[in-house]
């Protein structure tokens, strides 16, 4: 048997100290426990360890040793008793793993990199990838630590999953400029116009939702095309009369971007709801923990509090 971490502390302070005195006071005990415990790691390891040598006592080359290794168990202990390590964005080198959709990659990302390059010294030992996988596999991702953090409505992620509300969000409609209904997109005209919708029953059940809702509201003579993404959509709404119609909070920067107008939607459509995805394993992480409130934070405070178009 390893001899118990109160033996080990009192060999560590005697191969420090040389004293059975200056041991006891340094450990609040009494002498004579020091001396019993001596007694018993002398026949542990079959060794005197000290000898006396005028007022101090000497180690052996047992003891001596043995030094290391007790200041290495020691350290261990003291690790496991002080909690978990705390994460400093600032000196930590670290890559962090975030699986988003597209319109999220070019939405959200560039925000959360300007988020990280106001830090002091831009958090240079940071980094954020945005992780391109199969949706079937997020939380076997999530749960080996491939992926950090999801971004995004997932529904289907339950087993060991945490999630917190990001926000909800409403859908507009994006055109070019000079487009017959820019500034004027009513029901009628919004049902007559032609349409790019969004494919991403994959990665988005809800978009899926979104876009059966449409093609039956939508003549098949109205359905330009379909495309995977939002960003490609947005495209094909700058080259064609086509509308695209995409939640509002990336419609905004694409408009921008690439100089189509905003519109109000005419029609309901579900609001889409952000969260952020996170395993159990990670829960108590204290760089996931630091990851998740820098993600909220970020995203939460450049977001807007009204949605005027």
């Amino acid at each position: 048997m390893i001899p118990d971490l109160s033996q080990l502390l009192i060999l560590d302070s005697l191969l420090r100290e040389g004293s059975l005195t200056r041991t006891a006071e340094l450990l609040g005990m009494s002498q004579p426990t020091v001396s019993r415990a001596l007694a018993r790691l002398r026949s542990h390891f079959d060794d005197p360890l000290f000898v006396r040598t005028g007022q101090r006592m000497v180690a052996t080359t047992r003891a001596l040793a043995l030094a290391g290794p007790i200041a290495a168990v020691l350290d261990a202990a003291r690790e496991l008793d002080s909690g978990p390590a705390v994460f400093d964005p600032l000196t930590a080198q670290r890559s962090f793993g975030l699986y988003m959709v597209d319109g999220a990659v070019v939405n959200i990302l560039p925000q959360l990199l300007a988020g990280l390059a106001r830090l002091e010294d831009g958090a240079s030992g940071l980094q954020l990838r945005s992780v391109h996988i199969d949706p079937g596999a997020i939380e076997a991702q999530l749960e080996r630590g491939h992926i950090d953090l999801a971004i995004g409505r997932f529904p289907q992620l339950v087993n060991n999953i945490r999630r917190r509300k990001l926000w909800t969000d409403e859908y507009a409609c994006v055109m070019r400029a000079g487009h017959p209904c820019a500034g004027q997109l009513d029901r009628d005209a919004y049902l007559t116009h032609r349409h790019v919708l969004i494919e991403m029953e994959q990665t988005s059940q809800h978009n899926g939702a979104v876009t059966r809702k449409l093609e039956t509201l939508l003549a098949p003579s109205r359905i330009l095309c379909h495309v995977p993404s939002y960003t490609s959509a947005a495209h094909i709404a700058l080259h064609t009369d086509a509308i695209a119609t995409i939640p509002l909070r990336l419609a905004r920067p694409l408009a921008r971007d690439l100089g189509l107008v905003l519109a109000r939607l005419p029609i309901d459509l579900p609001p889409v709801h952000l969260a952020l995805y996170w395993h159990e394993r990670s829960h108590r992480d204290p760089a996931n923990v630091w990851l998740r409130a820098f993600v909220r934070s970020t995203l939460t405070a450049s977001d807007p509090v009204s949605v005027d178009i």
